[in-house]
């Protein structure tokens, strides 16, 4: 039992291992995200529950790690037989409170109708993952303290003198204030690796979503060394630094936090990232780091004719994510009426609770989206490095006050 639960955490699935254990197996019902069905089976909306049915389902998600209307999904919940005589002896503990909690877990969700029959009855008896494993809701990083105690490489503070990844003419940064201290940031630019992301082409050039994410990154990354901030980059580029060309070459040789290549599968991939940033947030959360965030950041495709504003995706549940969009929203809306008088920002704040990187991650997090690839007018924004600048320099403004808000 206990190593079936560790394999399932841990280790992606072994499909011969899941034939030995029964689980619970659901049809998604029409526009449910995971959230709303961990919800509907009454299970823990914590990182340990996401990343697991991501662990059993991830060939059966869509590109944006998503359900799909109508298929059938595992739950991370194990079916056993009933003996007839309890539950501490059906699943082999000796734990009354851990036996109670079951019990009563099995009767609200046959209260609830979500149950068929009382498990007295049928003798089916559901036991939600974290029930069967002592250690199971950890940080990730607790499962390899010898991995942990060696230094990050990447790890993006003052305390490590110069920063490579920034190309040779941004290694030095130079030091502003400590607004940002005690702050720690992940910067995750979209894509990546083997995906591109979306592709326009502009003056007869090719140019890619995951290269201008990739560079809005670095440069957010370097304002926010500035104000004393403590910075993760996710998504990585060890060569490309950031740039001042208009068109960025595309590439593939990307990898995510600590040396790890990114995979093809798009479920594979945004699962990587997850946990990643899952690690280091535990981390900096036993060291009582006061405010850590994660900023996602994209480029939008749709029709050629669509110029959008810089827009802000949050999850619904969570306020404190739903308060950082308004503050970056604000900051941007102000700085197009400063600089843009005659054109009104359309840039909105929208809820967005399907979106993996979302509703899987521990941080505060918002997610960006910074043009649309395709329109002429929105290329500029992207093309040109000043403006790429400016934009950068707009969100840290907007990431400080919301850190100060806070305060």
């Amino acid at each position: 039992m206990r190593l079936v639960i560790i394999f399932l955490y841990f280790f992606s699935l072994n499909f011969s291992l899941l034939s030995q254990v029964k689980l619970l197996k659901i049809k998604a019902k029409e526009k449910e995200t995971v959230f709303l069905l961990l919800n509907r089976y009454n299970l823990p909306k914590i990182e340990y529950y996401f990343n697991n049915f991501h662990i059993l389902n991830v060939e059966n998600l869509n590109e944006s790690s998503e359900l799909i209307s109508g298929k059938t999904y595992f739950l991370p919940v194990r079916i056993f037989n009933y003996n007839g005589k309890s539950i501490r002896t059906t699943i082999n503990v000796d734990d009354y409170e851990r036996a109670k909690r079951i019990q009563l877990y099995n009767e609200k969700l046959f209260n609830n109708k979500i149950k068929n029959k009382d498990y007295r009855k049928d003798k089916i008896l559901w036991v939600p993952f974290h029930e069967l494993e002592e250690e199971v809701i950890i940080s990730f990083s607790e499962r390899n303290e010898k991995q942990e105690a060696e230094k990050e490489k990447g790890e993006i503070t003052f305390i490590n003198g110069t920063f490579p990844i920034f190309g040779k003419d941004y290694e030095k940064v130079d030091f502003i204030d400590n607004d940002l201290k005690n702050c720690v940031y992940y910067v995750l630019a979209g894509h990546g690796g083997p995906d591109p992301g979306a592709i326009g082409n502009c003056n007869g050039h090719q140019i890619c979503e995951d290269e201008y994410a990739y560079d809005f990154s670095l440069r957010i990354a370097y304002k926010l060394l500035g104000h004393g901030a403590k910075v993760y980059l996710i998504t990585r580029d060890d060569n490309d630094g950031i740039r001042s060309d208009a068109y960025l070459k595309c590439d593939k040789d990307e990898y995510c936090w600590r040396n790890k290549k990114i995979p093809i599968n798009p479920s594979k991939r945004l699962h990587q990232r997850a946990v990643s940033i899952n690690e280091l947030f535990q981390k900096h959360k036993k060291e009582k780091v006061k405010h850590q965030r994660l900023v996602i950041l994209h480029v939008d495709s749709s029709s050629e004719k669509n110029r959008i504003d810089i827009f802000f995706y949050y999850h619904s549940k969570s306020a404190s994510s739903k308060k950082l969009a308004k503050v970056l929203h604000k900051t941007i809306k102000s700085k197009y009426k400063r600089y843009q008088p005659k054109r009104k920002y359309k840039g909105k704040t929208i809820e967005r609770d399907g979106l993996y990187m979302l509703y899987t991650t521990a941080p505060t997090s918002v997610y960006v989206e910074l043009a649309n690839i395709r329109n002429p007018s929105d290329q500029l924004r992207l093309i040109k490095p000043e403006n790429r600048q400016a934009v950068a320099d707009w969100i840290t403004e907007g990431l400080i006050k919301e850190i100060k808000l806070n305060e």
